[in-house]
């Protein structure tokens, strides 16, 4: 994910975290703001499909399918 500064001032990340389970690869992400004063707000996002692809083919190979 990518980080920006925006115009308000507020420092912008995005993570996502990827686990792997029985069941396969998973992927939760989320858009956290650094605001002015100090404190970390944290949003649930959904994942873009772009992201989970590029994880999915450096965690499992070319397959990209990581089913079991």
């Amino acid at each position: 994910m990518n980080s920006a500064r925006t115009e308000s001032g507020k420092n912008v990340y995005g993570i996502t975290y990827a686990t792997f389970d029985d069941n396969g690869l998973h992927f939760e992400s989320e858009l956290a703001i650094q605001l002015h004063d100090g404190p970390l707000v944290t949003l649930k996002m959904p994942t873009q499909l772009s992201e989970r692809q590029a994880i999915s083919q450096l965690v499992c190979g070319q397959a990209a399918g990581c089913s079991r």
